[in-house]
């Protein structure tokens, strides 16, 4: 027999019924050749002890660096606040007891780097060995689930999926657990549940809200000009320039020059996840999660698919397959406009080129029955962009006219097409088109009339899910894409961000006391993210080893929980200052768990709480004058035995726990 490990138990059940192993038994299916069963949501997960008050408030040594992240059954709770354990326990069982009968696995999880991970995470945690090869199932159907199970993929060409999901999952509890835990000292455990890239966002949306209220807009004055061309049409020319001198009615107006710019306009790529996310934000006001559950139905109804992965252009088969769909919907009054276009449809560009699972989404030839309005939105959105994707590029012609009159620059711009191409399938993509003046360079032109106008500087504006989105792919790229809107989603689930009426983000009240209190470090740091993803980048790359990006990404994480340790606004300053040896221009204050210097060039920080000892005023000083403290009693392992040590600082740098049977970096 062969286990087939579905995502969820939708997928599950589609598969079995595909397949002919619809048997119902215990938390999966079967049939004379399969297994079917399924993951819970997080089912294995690094080890995060989230139930344990004595990790989160006892002493214990800062920052938590274990030289080993084991993995365990989730900890977590659901979205109705009941513990997720009970329900992953039990499904786990299941699995196991399903592997025990197999010969060989099929992965039919997520075809994405968290789906990878999230199966890798349970292999690794079962000690499995059996064989196993990955299922490429895009849609519901019957069709789409038989060639996916028939024709599997080998397991090491998804190597690289799992590699990148694992060093982002390592940073995020790195950085994410150790920060969470310095602010539970402070505030409370769970007050707030900060993570690598969130608090990077929530500065982005308070620097924005901030940069709004602040902002005072101003008058300009602009005049205008307005002449014949020779065929008789009038056109107005706008100053370049803000200016307040009005043309005579006899001057004359010297043509500067004729621009004329012809471009393609290529036709948009099929919708990924993120960009369907923004444009149900622009056009619908969706938010990312209400998006991503509407598309999550769609799948599940078996009416929509993403079967370009990985590439550049739609396969010729998967072509005829969307063409059949999008002539059947020309039946649907929503697309009357593009049946009227009469445009035919050729193959077109997919999606981006991509190593890590960049997905086309399209709709299937299932009829899209009985939808609620956000079903109904979304599939919209999906049809309309096929028919965009397989139409014809359009070619425009941007022209741009420049005249000068009494010493004052004017201009003109205009579009109008050579062919209207995709632009004409839906109304509100066509544009509004000008006819060419027939002006030639170095002309001169009686003026027709003078005149002038003001007019207010635009204002910026709070972000939208959509100009947040498309803020921060242009910052991190769309190789982060997914972990972007699990950041917005994951700020407003923590009650750190709301939306107005508009759809404008805003911080909240514990927005802003959060904000007030990293704004300046490097948990909030956009560039500090862009950094960590760089670096995970080189390892997937093979440009770092895997040890020296280890050694970063810690040195990182000391520097996030120093920072909130020693900051003012959660803990009160402790004893006397001591002189900083690093710079010998400032001076380490002192906090209840770690020493800083106060020369923001320097930054130098030392902690004083390990393996339940919290250093004295005294061994701290000496440990930052000499490298070292006195031998010191009362150390305990994690085996619960005390012993007698010394800290050191190595060459590394780092602090260190030494004694004769133990050797620990802190």
């Amino acid at each position: 027999m062969i286990t087939i490990i579905a995502q969820n138990k939708i997928s599950a059940l589609a598969i079995a019924r595909a397949t002919a192993n619809d048997n119902e038994g215990n938390r999966h299916f079967y049939g004379s050749k399969y297994f079917i069963t399924w993951m819970t949501p997080k089912m294995i997960e690094i080890t995060t002890p989230r139930g344990l008050a004595s990790y989160w408030f006892r002493d214990q040594s800062f920052p938590h660096l274990p030289k080993y992240l084991t993995l365990s059954i989730t900890t977590r709770s659901g979205k109705d606040g009941e513990p997720m354990t009970p329900e992953a326990n039990a499904q786990l069982d299941i699995i196991k007891s399903l592997l025990a009968k197999s010969e060989s696995i099929i992965v039919a999880t997520d075809p994405t780097q968290e789906g990878e991970l999230s199966f890798r995470y349970l292999y690794s945690y079962l000690h499995c060995t059996l064989p196993y090869s990955r299922a490429i199932i895009n849609d519901l159907t019957i069709k789409g689930v038989n060639r996916a199970i028939s024709y599997t993929m080998p397991a090491e060409r998804y190597d690289k999926w799992y590699n990148a999901a694992r060093l982002r999952d390592e940073a995020d509890w790195l950085v994410g657990v150790n920060a969470r835990r310095a602010l539970a000292f402070a505030a409370g455990r769970g007050t707030y549940r900060i993570g690598r890239t969130s608090a990077s966002v929530l500065k982005m949306i308070a620097d924005r809200n901030i940069m709004v209220k602040s902002a005072e807009q101003t008058t300009e004055r602009h005049t205008t000009v307005a002449v014949k061309d020779r065929n008789g049409n009038i056109f107005a020319l706008h100053s370049i320039e803000p200016n307040c001198v009005t043309a005579n009615a006899t001057s004359e107006v010297k043509i500067i020059s004729v621009e004329k710019n012809e471009s393609k306009v290529r036709t948009p790529k099929l919708y990924n996840l993120i960009n369907l996310q923004i444009d149900a934000a622009r056009l619908f006001g969706m938010t990312p999660l209400r998006t991503y559950e509407a598309a999550l139905r769609l799948f599940g109804r078996k009416l929509i698919s993403y079967p370009v992965a990985a590439g550049s252009t739609v396969p010729q088969r998967k072509y005829q397959e969307c063409r059949k769909v999008l002539e059947k919907m020309l039946s649907y009054s929503n697309y009357a406009s593009v049946a009227m276009a009469n445009l035919g449809f050729a193959p077109g560009r997919g999606v981006d080129k991509s190593n890590f699972g960049t997905h086309g989404i399209v709709a299937t030839g299932v009829p899209p029955l009985v939808l609620d309005d956000d079903m109904s939105r979304i599939y919209h959105l999906i049809v309309r962009r096929m028919y965009q994707t397989f139409s014809k590029d359009a070619v425009v012609i941007r022209s741009r006219i420049i005249a000068e009159c009494e010493g004052v620059r004017y201009q003109w711009s205009g579009e109008s097409y050579k062919t209207k191409g995709w632009h004409t399938l839906f109304p509100d993509t066509l544009m509004d088109t000008q006819p060419v003046p027939a002006f030639t360079a170095n002309e001169e032109v009686s003026l027709f009339s003078a005149g002038s106008y003001t007019s207010k500087t635009s204002m910026p504006e709070d972000y939208t899910d959509a100009t947040l989105i498309e803020d921060l792919l242009a910052i991190r790229g769309t190789i982060n894409a997914d972990g972007i809107a699990k950041d917005i989603v994951h700020l407003e689930s923590s009650g750190l961000i709301e939306r107005d009426a508009w759809g404008h983000i805003s911080i909240t009240t514990k927005g802003r006391l959060l904000y007030g209190i990293v704004r300046e470090m490097k948990i909030a740091d956009i560039c500090e993210v862009i950094k960590m993803d760089n670096l995970m980048k080189e390892v997937t790359r093979d440009k770092i080893s895997a040890s020296a990006y280890d050694t970063q990404i810690k040195q990182i994480t000391r520097d996030v929980t120093a920072e909130i340790l020693a900051s003012a606004k959660l803990y009160p300053r402790m004893e006397e200052d001591i002189p900083c040896p690093h710079c010998s221009e400032g001076v380490m204050k002192t906090f209840g768990r770690v020493a800083m210097c106060d020369n923001p060039e320097c930054g130098h920080y030392v902690f004083r709480q390990f393996y339940g000892v919290t250093l004295s005023h005294s061994e701290l000083a000496s440990l930052i004058n000499t490298g070292s403290t006195p031998p010191i009693a009362g150390f305990r392992a994690r085996s619960g035995k005390t012993f007698k040590a010394q800290v050191i600082i190595n060459a590394a740098g780092n602090t260190q726990v030494v004694s004769k049977n133990k050797s620990e970096n802190a």
